[in-house]
């Protein structure tokens, strides 16, 4: 009887500890439900804030991006009008580059050629049957009356600086002593050229009295493709009668 009675108790104890256990799980378990249930009121509050505080921020970043991409298309129509303008001064500077003589040419003209005659007779005056300074010059001015473009003589183009003089028998131009025969190059309308070269008294008393008369070499070829050097040498002028 004891025995059962031990085991009874044993068993009543043990059940109530599993009671206690048991209330213990549920009071906890209810206690967590509780603060679970609190949280997301609050935890929902929070999130709804947190996403409208992103909107607005994705909101003013959106109204920031559309600013900077009218800043964009300003900054490229004026990039493009810069550009463009600067193009056009840049063709300008090359076309003043070129009339300056500092590039180089090519375009249909005319080329003479122009030398002393093989003889002179006995007793004559061998400057009637030479090429002087003042010839080519003669030359020169009509084909530039005539629309030359650019003229060089014996590979010398010429500027606005250049001078054809001479020193003793020999004639400089740039500075640079040269022989006959002068080939002279001009880039031009040919029709205007020759037309220029005929229609001006000098240049054709010159062309075709004296050389026929004086048997000067003269000859006057047409060109479709000629091709003119660029000037090499100083733009630097030099002032006559200037003492040190």
């Amino acid at each position: 009887m004891f025995f059962l009675e031990f085991r009874v108790g044993q068993w009543h104890l043990s059940l109530a500890i599993v009671f206690v256990i048991l209330g213990f799980l549920l009071a906890t378990a209810f206690s967590t439900q509780q603060r679970w249930g609190e949280r997301p009121g609050p935890r929902k509050q929070s999130l709804v804030d947190f996403i409208k505080k992103q909107q607005a921020e994705r909101d003013k970043l959106g109204n920031q991006l559309v600013t900077a991409r009218k800043e964009l298309d300003r900054f490229d129509r004026n990039v493009a009008g810069r550009t463009s303008e600067l193009a056009a001064h840049s063709q300008e500077l090359e076309r003043l580059r070129i009339a300056a003589g500092l590039r180089s040419m090519r375009g249909a003209g005319l080329e003479l050629v122009v030398g002393d005659a093989q003889r002179v007779p006995l007793g004559a005056d061998p400057d009637s049957w030479l090429i002087h300074d003042y010839d080519l010059q003669i030359i020169v001015n009509a084909l530039w009356r005539g629309g030359a473009k650019a003229i060089a003589i014996n590979g010398e183009r010429f500027v606005v600086n250049t001078g054809i003089r001479s020193s003793g028998s020999t004639i400089l131009i740039n500075s640079k002593p040269q022989g006959g025969p002068y080939k002279i190059l001009a880039v031009g309308s040919t029709t205007r050229l020759e037309r220029t070269l005929r229609s001006d008294s000098d240049a054709r008393m010159l062309l075709d009295d004296y050389a026929q008369k004086y048997g000067l070499l003269v000859k006057t070829v047409r060109r479709r493709d000629i091709k003119m050097p660029p000037f090499k040498g100083s733009y630097g002028f030099e002032s006559i009668g200037r003492k040190s």
